[in-house]
Order: C-alpha cells, then sequence, then structure tokens
C-alpha cells in the first residue's frame, strides 16, 4: 500500500504463473487480487493472535522485567490459568495491529501498515533514547512520594530528568509468506481459472 512500513515483495514463479493463467482466460482479476488481499490479511492478523512469525517460529518473549511491568499496568493479555496474565507481544496499546490493512487492484495485492515503527518490530534494532528532562506528578503518602495521576488533588510536579538509554527491540516478523499462505492463494487462483473455463463452456 502507498506509504507503507516495512514492505515485502513476494516472487513466486508457481503463484506468478497461476495468476497469469486466469488473467489470460480472462478471469476477473481484480476480484482474485481483492480475495488474495483478504487472505493475507486474516493471515498476518492470526500472527498477532500465535505470536508466530511466517515461518513458524515463535516470537521472541517479553523480558521478565516488562511482561511484569505491563501485566501490572493490566494491559491486554491472556490468562494463564490461575497464574499471572501474560501480555500479548506487540499488543500493548493494539495501535500496530489495528493499522495493519490491506489494498488491492487488477495486478496487485498487498498487506501491510504505515506506522513509522512499524519496521523495528518486524526486522529488529537497537534504539537509542537521549537524555531529557520533564515534569512529573508526584503525591506525599505519608513520609514516601509516589507518582500520581495527572488528576489526582494533592499532586505536585517536580522536574525529572531521564538519563541516555538503548533499547534492543528483537525481530517480531508479522509481515512475510508462509507455506500455508502460498497454498491458500494458489487454491484461490485454481478457484478463478476453473470458474473462468466454465463460465466459457
Amino acid at each position: 500500500m502507498t506509504g507503507s512500513n516495512p514492505f515485502i515483495t513476494i516472487e513466486d514463479w508457481q503463484i506468478n504463473e497461476a495468476l497469469s493463467r486466469v488473467a489470460e482466460a480472462g478471469g476477473e482479476t481484480g476480484a482474485l487480487m481483492t480475495e488474495i488481499q483478504a487472505a493475507m490479511l486474516f493471515s498476518v492478523q492470526r500472527r498477532f493472535e500465535t505470536e508466530l512469525a511466517p515461518d513458524g517460529t515463535p516470537w521472541q518473549r517479553h523480558a521478565p522485567r516488562t511482561a511484569k511491568a505491563r501485566a501490572k499496568r493490566k494491559t491486554r493479555g491472556r490468562s494463564g490459568g490461575n497464574g499471572p496474565i501474560t501480555p500479548k507481544l506487540l499488543r500493548d496499546t493494539n495501535r500496530l495491529y489495528k493499522s495493519i490493512s490491506g489494498e488491492a487492484t487488477e495486478t496487485e495485492a498487498v498487506v501491510g501498515t504505515n506506522l513509522v515503527y512499524a519496521g523495528i518490530h518486524q526486522q529488529g534494532g537497537t534504539v537509542t533514547q537521549y537524555p531529557q528532562s520533564r515534569k512529573v506528578k508526584f503525591r506525599k503518602v505519608g513520609t514516601q512520594t509516589r507518582f500520581a495521576k495527572k488528576d489526582h488533588k494533592r499532586a505536585f510536579e517536580k522536574p525529572v530528568t531521564f538519563g541516555q538509554r538503548t533499547i534492543v527491540i528483537p525481530a517480531r516478523p508479522y509481515l512475510g509468506f508462509s507455506v500455508q499462505d502460498r497454498a491458500t492463494i494458489l487454491a484461490i487462483a485454481e478457484g478463478y481459472f476453473e470458474k473462468t473455463l466454465g463460465a466459457d463452456v
């Protein structure tokens, strides 16, 4: 799609041959591409549910400290029996998941996202956060000072400086082409080819 980041181009001779057969037979290539796009979109969305890369490799889990912090914030997750909630990977705000969309033309089917930070989750990488200062809300609880919500009646602000830190983000591929995707697209193309031949009889 226009502006997608990241994007992956799939080149598969069998699929290209199957699509060409439909086009040469006079089939509805626009409808074919729309159906392929829908199948690919569903496949990508399922990866967020199963937390598996296109090749079937499990996504790397959260570091224990990160998982604990997100569970404490009651982020969306799944229950592990009677144990603590295990936050879903790449679903902290659901923004990335909801941004996945698809487009189709007469000759192309595309699924992707236009979020700026989407690429680093797909490919992995290192992010450097430089030193910064900001005002933070606090409140007094007895002799202790704790973080406070913005609307807390007794909250007060104090400037806080955060030092530079480096964050390593593991690759968790969600875009891609699995063996099942390939089989699905070939089946869709074959169905359209047979439908086109049947219409000509």
